[in-house]
């Protein structure tokens, strides 16, 4: 993979007519192929998607980007919609001059990717969802309670060691099997999370799936067969013949963290389907 060493680049963008500036990592390549955009999911950031940057096994170029109210990026002076983030992703998108994208989105990155997919099809070439949210009702999450204040020092404390592993073992992986740059990388997106201390409400769109296969682009699902978060019986219910789900045995919520190189043998799967149904 190029070796981008993980270095923070920041482009401001206007969403809903508000400048914010989002942070992002790159790794540039001359390869014609679409590039591909990573969006990681609530309570995380871009540098969850660090080693998968590393050991990148596709040509072309990779962008992980942290979306507004976390990791690096600023925010916007209100509790942010699932619009706002819609509207960050397509304005990077534009921004960076790319004609055609294909998006990765973990967890609630997959629900922003698949409402990128359904909002402006005409920039994607297609997506892969990751433990996606938006499909199913979510379990077994962070609720926030109506006091930002107190949601802060609640995240704040959850990010220290004990509690920690405990929100580890809460998305079904052992938190014995992370490294200690894992741990790393986890407590950092969950105390830069700051748009998740004052979200109210998890996001909901009751059009959402609808909304992806009328965009007429390939989606590829990659679903842990024990995730606590998203029940891998109910998203197959849902999704049913639309998208093809290709399934990891034995892993939760967190798939690239419990089986990397499983992960990227299916994420290699998933790009050929997108590559077949679009050529």
């Amino acid at each position: 993979m190029k070796n981008s060493r993980h270095r923070m680049h920041k482009m401001a963008v206007r969403v809903h007519g508000e400048l914010v500036r989002l942070a992002y990592s790159v790794c540039l390549s001359p390869d014609a192929n679409p590039p591909v955009i990573l969006l990681h999911g609530m309570g995380s950031s871009r540098l969850a998607y660090q080693p998968l940057m590393d050991a990148w096994p596709f040509p072309g170029s990779v962008y992980a980007l942290d979306m507004p109210g976390f990791g690096a990026s600023g925010h916007l002076r209100q509790r942010h919609t699932l619009s706002d983030y819609v509207e960050a992703v397509h304005a990077f998108i534009v921004a960076l001059g790319l004609d055609s994208v294909v998006l990765l989105g973990h967890s609630f990155g997959g629900m922003v990717a698949g409402e990128v997919v359904a909002h402006h099809p005409q920039q994607v070439r297609g997506a892969v969802l990751v433990s996606s949210a938006g499909l199913v009702p979510p379990s077994n999450v962070f609720v926030p309670s109506r006091y930002i204040c107190l949601n802060r020092i609640g995240i704040w404390v959850t990010g220290l060691s004990y509690f920690g592993d405990r929100m580890v073992t809460a998305l079904g992986m052992d938190s014995l099997q992370l490294t200690a740059e894992d741990r790393w990388r986890l407590r950092y997106g969950w105390r830069k999370a700051i748009e998740m201390a004052r979200m109210g409400q998890f996001y909901e769109d009751a059009a959402f799936f609808r909304g992806v296969v009328r965009s007429g682009r390939p989606v590829v699902l990659i679903h842990g067969e024990r995730d606590p978060v998203f029940s891998y019986a109910a998203v197959r219910d849902v999704v049913g013949v639309h998208f093809p789900i290709l399934t990891m045995p034995q892993v939760g919520h967190l798939p690239f963290d419990q089986n990397f190189p499983r992960f990227c043998e299916l994420l290699v799967d998933a790009m050929a389907i997108i590559q077949t149904e679009t050529s």
